[in-house]
């Protein structure tokens, strides 16, 4: 109980002092810095990597494909940051491993050092696959299935180190060790083989392009794909009226793609196309507001993975004059998003943060690698659609079920079915045809009234099918994006659980919606129960529900943190949640929420992305 107390004690302070660093930001200039490029990002003794950040780590593990192999090796990142206070990874899977050694700042900032010993070699970027694991949130998307991939040459940026099980090497494509069963990526202009080496398999390859920014397949067009793991909102500040815009040029003046924002005329920061973003980039990324490209310079599909990659971290990206090969490559969504003028400074910084949601949600749909390659490839069609949620609705108030039901089925994700739980009471009339007419696929469990909320709770998660749950309040309401915001979310961050803040709430006795002052796009450790994602096997290997009748959430919250897991909130739109005074396991009053909003309205929030326009 100690722990759970210092570690809640500790999380209200650090949700204290953001609050003031936003508000500061809010009402002070951020001046970016010129931009440098290390000249040095990785370095060390034999045996040894020594890299400054995380992501240059990840970085040099790509450009190792054809590396010798290692028995041992020391690495060591400079400028290392737990996601969290108090949070620790756990070394990756390493087949032959004799033993490992982590050392990590006990301030949660600084160097850390993982070491590895194994039995007989492996190649540099499995290692240090392994050893990302330790370092950083990493949690694949979930899927009935996937491909294991064996890649040819180099390694591309798109590609998390983790995501390649093979990387064969030989002069020719038959000298490599490809098995039957691996989806080869070859280097673009290669033959794709029609079978498989040992000629027993047919199967489908894809081929790199030529700048490694997607691939390209032997039945369709070119594909630009990202790795999210690098290219997120995470950390990223609130639009506020001083957060500096800038210009984005991609060009290739030495034979590379590169692309750079300025501001005025100083670079604030700049990359190579195809790379994915390390921490010094992305920390320059979260204090800009919004970039606009001019017209010239590279196009295609370096431009095309620019706009995706930066898209992605939350920043505006407007190409006044975009290219039909571009807008083709970026899709009829991001492209119409790109195209169109974002609000500018002086516009309500609600439809800037809107605008923002809405660009980086299509980015990662489209171009995210664990989302967009199975589609890109069209290898194995059943594979390439996103993981089943199950949304589990309790209640005790059937005649909440028709809105709460009417939310649901708006939603935009396609994988998605509800199990709706009676506690204790059962469906009037007008009710059940509400249920029978719903177009998703509903279950309704009867649960006895004088069994715990908790009880009933993991009673009805039996019944769920989906391969993430997500729990769902009858009274509040829900976007038609929701869903994906969470699936979303939970596959950039890596996190055990995911969700949004109490941030938009409607206050039904008096007819009046607040925004509080709540921050989003971080790791925490409390979200909105009604909000909650998990995968039902990380669900299970916690502990499942408490059998209790209060508390349920924070429960499941305190369970997922001992055991080492982690708690990301999500941004706040297309959740709104309902203060009706009445059946709420947690009640600290109304006056609770009113205490200084950032804003408010009367009824209802004009915006249609909850639902309510």
């Amino acid at each position: 109980m100690a722990a759970v107390t210092r570690r809640r004690v500790v999380a209200g302070v650090r949700r204290r002092l953001g609050n003031y660093a936003r508000r500061l930001r809010d009402v002070t200039p951020k001046r970016l810095a010129d931009w440098e490029e290390p000249t040095t990002t990785v370095g060390g003794r034999p045996g040894e990597l020594t890299v400054a950040t995380v992501g240059e780590l990840a970085r040099h593990a790509l450009g190792t494909p054809d590396a010798p192999g290692v028995r041992e090796l020391r690495v060591v990142v400079q400028r290392w940051q737990a996601p969290r206070p108090g949070w620790s990874g756990r070394l990756g899977p390493l087949p032959g491993l004799l033993g490992h050694q982590l050392a990590l700042p006990r301030a949660g900032t600084g160097p850390a050092q993982v070491s590895v010993t194994l039995a007989d070699p492996l190649p540099p970027h499995r290692v240090v696959a392994a050893v990302l694991d330790a370092l950083r949130p990493t949690a694949a998307l979930p899927a009935p299935g996937a491909a294991d991939l064996a890649v040819d040459g180099g390694l591309p940026g798109w590609l998390s180190p983790g995501a390649v099980t093979r990387a064969p090497a030989g002069p020719e494509p038959g000298d490599a060790p490809v098995r039957p069963y691996d989806l080869r990526l070859l280097p673009a202009g290669a033959d794709v083989p029609a079978e498989s080496p040992a000629g027993r398999l047919n199967v489908p390859a894809a081929r790199l392009t030529g700048d490694l920014t997607g691939v390209t397949t032997a039945t369709g067009g070119p594909f630009v794909l990202v790795d999210a793991g690098a290219a997120n909102p995470i950390g990223r500040n609130k639009y506020g009226a001083k957060m500096p815009t800038g210009r984005l040029l991609v060009d290739d003046a030495d034979g590379t793609p590169r692309w750079r924002i300025s501001t005025g005329e100083q670079t604030v920061v700049a990359g190579r196309v195809g790379d994915p973003l390390d921490g010094r980039q992305s920390a320059v990324l979260r204090d800009l507001a919004a970039v606009t490209v001019p017209a010239g310079g590279v196009g295609g599909s370096a431009l095309a993975a620019t706009v995706a990659q930066l898209a992605m971290t939350g920043l505006l990206v407007h190409v006044p004059d975009l290219p039909a090969e571009v807008a083709e490559l970026l899709g009829p969504e991001l492209a119409g998003l790109t195209a169109a003028a974002p609000p500018g400074p002086d516009a309500d910084p609600i439809d800037r943060e809107l605008a923002s949601i809405r660009q980086r949600r299509a980015a990662l749909r489209r171009h995210a690698t664990a989302l967009a390659l199975p589609r890109a490839t069209a290898a194995y069609p059943a594979l390439a659609r996103p993981p089943s949620v199950t949304a589990l609705l309790m209640t005790r108030r059937p005649e909440r079920l028709v809105v709460a039901l009417r939310d649901l089925t708006g939603q935009t994700y396609p994988e998605l079915e509800v199990v709706v739980g009676l506690h204790g009471v059962e469906l009037p009339g007008e009710v059940a045809a509400a249920v029978a007419a719903c177009p998703l696929p509903v279950q309704v469990v009867t649960v006895p009234g004088d069994v715990c909320f908790g009880e009933a709770l993991a009673e009805i998660t039996r019944y769920a099918r989906g391969t993430l749950v997500t729990k769902v309040d009858d009274d509040d309401r829900y976007g038609v994006e929701h869903v994906w915001d969470l699936v979303l979310a939970r596959h950039y961050s890596g996190a055990t659980v995911v969700g949004k803040g109490a941030e938009f709430v409607y206050l039904e006795p008096r007819d009046l919606t607040v925004r509080r002052r709540m921050g989003n796009e971080f790791y925490d450790d409390v979200v909105a129960g009604g909000t909650m994602l998990l995968s039902r096997g990380d669900l299970e290997a916690a502990g499942g529900w408490r059998p209790v009748n209060r508390s349920i959430d924070r429960a499941l919250l305190d369970r997922v943190l001992d055991a080492g897991g982690l708690v990301y909130r999500t941004h706040g739109f297309g959740f709104l949640y309902t203060r009706h005074g009445e059946g709420h396991t947690w009640d600290p009053g109304l006056d609770y929420f009113v205490q200084n909003p950032l804003r408010q309205w009367t009824g209802l929030p004009p915006h249609e992305t909850f639902g309510t326009a």
